[in-house]
């Protein structure tokens, strides 16, 4: 499952709080028509993975998705100019995880 860091949390509750999101309603990481990376809110649905604060949704990863994001972590770094960042997550010590290069 993909991890968020607080700052993308304090992010994604600003963005549902701004767009008047129902308590239901989280933000979705989904694939659009061309294939890339989307944002929408939207509420959950069946095979969907949710991360919850507050037991509410905050962010909704389509189920086609949940794997392939399994080893990354969503951020929103202050330093980057303002937008979301998604890196792999970092390995640990024992891990026997191959990066490609």
């Amino acid at each position: 499952m993909v991890q968020i860091t607080e700052r993308a949390t304090a992010e994604l509750q600003r963005l549902l709080s701004d767009n008047f999101a129902r308590p239901q309603q989280g933000v979705r990481l989904r694939l659009n028509q061309a294939g890339d990376l989307a944002m929408t809110i939207d509420v959950p649905h069946s095979g969907d993975s949710i991360i919850r604060r507050d037991n509410l949704p905050v962010l909704i990863v389509d189920g086609r998705l949940t794997t392939r994001l399994a080893q990354r972590v969503l951020d929103f770094p202050s330093t980057s100019g303002g937008g979301f960042t998604l890196r792999w997550r970092a390995s640990s010590p024992n891990s026997t995880r191959d990066d490609p290069k």
